[in-house]
């Protein structure tokens, strides 16, 4: 609020106080001699009077200009969060006792003073709080009593009552269950700042959503009302578990208050995993690194340093991880011996290849020392709204679709070997073809059916703050990622984009944007797509084994995982394999439905 709007309040509040109040000798002596005082102070002090008399507090806020209406109305909010500790609200339960559904429920005040104490409500509830990123828990097939843990990350705030950690008993009784933690916002010596509480919801160790809330801490109550209100986003899926196995080991990336650092928090269904989660620095230039790993990986194709370049590259990337993950996942390892461990890696992190990342004290023996060879890993984009936590476990695929072309545009290459790739596809699985130009491909995605398995064969193009990112068209115009935004898959969807430095990604109003992330957005439940650029020959082989075994019952992940490591003992070839990387469900399954069926499917 403005010092002048303060002071004006004051001065109108003096003139209705009787002669015997409090407030009206507090503010008489702070406004008798205003010479040389600031108007900051002297409203900050009027401010402090004015809370210490709280029978005033709501007659003084009629008196502030209408500017500060808005303002005056969020202070109430914190001096309300400020009180006591209390009880939780229970909220109603769903009109259809059959039905298991929730969304996330953060409860906070929308700004909160430094050094004060407030209360945060985390749980489910039965509709959506519009402060709060977050869409429906539900099953229609529900069994309670149900645990449902809930993890609470809240950097830069202090615990003062309660867990950050707390399990939640859903009951045919209590279905819509919570708790309260009260907490301290902690002072960064700003005026104002940003904070969130990101609430983690589990199910014996599987992570089953997230919710998000952000909240405005300022250094004291005369900046209360300085922050817009946070715009409440589309809902974020909160999905129980479905009957399916959970991955071994979750990972959840979310960003940290301070820039370029990442905080790191674990689930398992196997092994007690830390409570509060740890942090790693990035660095604030990883979209430069990003750039400079594809420009670099391209530039050793063929030469003899090429396996020890990558190794290089992933100690590196270990180097930034936290050193506790290490730890976590040995002991998730230990308690699913002798199978191979999978993991879930979702982040809001765009930019680090963590599949490369070199696995400490590993083992000599037949699968090399990457993290994409150790695990069987699936990673999931936390960044957009759109896109559902968990991701799905099954594309129930009625038809293949081939987008491909010949390429006779000058600057661009002639692919014969995804000609090849292509066809092969169509005689094996009966794909159906649609021509890679750009207005062929907009016609397939306006009209469909889009559904089952896409998949595209051809150049891909990406360069740092490129206005012409994306899959590169045979008559030379290129389909961006936001183009492919436009559009919906409605169906169940595998996309496969076999294009040079497919899952490159970049900004987007400061966030997570790319190729792979749009079209998650549109529907898609999983992407396959390699990050730098790739031989054409080892491109089609290693596309034509995976539909071999994917398709043949195995699972995409542990595909991945088999044929990087596979690899090993061609650099050349190695260095393919590891640029591709697995967005979906660890545990995920193409399952051939309908006509597909009837297919020969042999492209190995």
């Amino acid at each position: 609020m403005e010092p002048e709007s303060v002071l004006a309040a004051a001065a109108a509040l003096l003139t209705e106080l009787g002669e015997t109040a409090g407030l009206r000798k507090d503010l008489t002596a702070i406004l008798a001699d205003p010479e040389g005082v600031d108007s900051d102070t002297l409203a900050d002090d009027v401010v402090s009077a004015v809370l210490a008399h709280p029978e005033a507090v709501m007659r003084f806020e009629e008196l502030l200009e209408p500017t500060e209406a808005r303002r005056a109305a969020r202070r109430a909010e914190v001096l309300a969060a400020a009180g006591p500790a209390a009880s939780a609200p229970v909220l109603e339960s769903a009109a259809d006792p059959s039905v298991c559904c929730g969304y996330p429920r953060i409860e906070a005040p929308g700004e909160v003073v430094a050094g004060w104490e407030f209360s945060i409500v985390v749980g489910l509830s039965p509709e959506i709080i519009g402060s709060v990123v977050g869409n429906p828990l539900r099953s229609e097939a529900c069994s309670r009593p149900l645990t449902v843990t809930v993890q609470t990350l809240a950097e830069g705030f202090t615990l003062v009552e309660g867990d950050w950690t707390a399990d939640l008993r859903v009951t045919d009784t209590e279905r819509y269950p919570c708790r309260v933690l009260r907490v301290r916002a902690d002072s960064k010596g700003r005026r104002v700042r940003s904070g969130t509480l990101h609430v983690v919801y589990s199910v014996a160790g599987e992570v089953v959503g997230l919710g998000v809330r952000s909240i405005a801490v300022v250094s004291e109550p005369t900046a209360l009302g300085e922050c817009a209100e946070s715009a409440a986003g589309a809902p974020r899926a909160l999905l129980l578990p479905r009957g399916d196995e959970p991955a071994d080991l979750t990972v959840t990336i979310l960003p940290s208050e301070r820039p370029g650092r990442f905080l790191f928090q674990y689930q398992s269904p196997h092994v007690r995993v830390p409570g509060l989660p740890d942090e790693c620095y990035v660095g604030e230039d990883a979209p430069q690194y990003a750039i400079s790993l594809i420009n670099r990986m391209a530039s050793r194709k063929g030469r003899p340093d090429l396996m020890a370049f990558m190794t290089g590259l992933g100690k590196e990337i270990t180097d930034v991880m936290p050193t506790r993950l290490w730890s976590v996942l040995a002991e998730v390892a230990e308690a699913v011996s002798p199978r191979v461990p999978t993991v879930l890696l979702q982040s809001s992190e765009a930019y680090i290849p963590w599949e490369l990342a070199v696995v400490p004290d590993t083992p000599a023996g037949d699968r090399p020392a990457f993290l994409g060879c150790q695990v069987t890993l699936g990673r999931w984009v936390l960044a957009d709204r759109r896109i559902t936590v968990p991701p799905p476990m099954v594309v129930r695929a009625a038809s293949m679709t081939v987008i491909s072309g010949v390429y006779q545009t000058d600057g661009w290459q002639r692919l014969r070997e995804a000609e090849l790739e292509a066809a092969t596809l169509r005689a094996s699985y009966g794909a159906t073809s649609v021509e890679a130009s750009l207005s062929d491909v907009i016609s397939y995605f306006r009209d469909g059916p889009i559904a089952g398995i896409v998949h595209f064969a051809g150049h891909g193009q990406h360069t740092e703050g490129g206005w012409d990112n994306g899959l590169v068209m045979v008559d030379g115009m290129t389909l961006d990622p936001t183009t492919v935004k436009a559009y919906d898959f409605p169906g169940e969807t595998f996309v496969f984009l076999n294009a040079c430095k497919a899952s490159a990604v970049q900004g987007a109003f400061g966030g997570y944007a790319g190729l792979v992330q749009a079209f998650l957005y549109v529907g898609a439940c999983a992407v396959v797509s390699p990050l730098w650029s790739l031989d054409d020959r080892d491109a089609r082989c290693l596309a034509l084994a995976f539909y071999h075994r994917v398709l043949g019952g195995e699972k995409p992940a542990e595909v991945m995982r088999s044929l990087r490591a596979a690899a090993r003992d061609d650099a050349d070839l190695a260095s393919s394999a590891l640029a591709y990387q697995f967005f979906g469900h660890p545990h995920m399954q193409v399952e051939r439905v309908g006509q597909f069926c009837a297919t020969g499917g042999d492209a190995a």
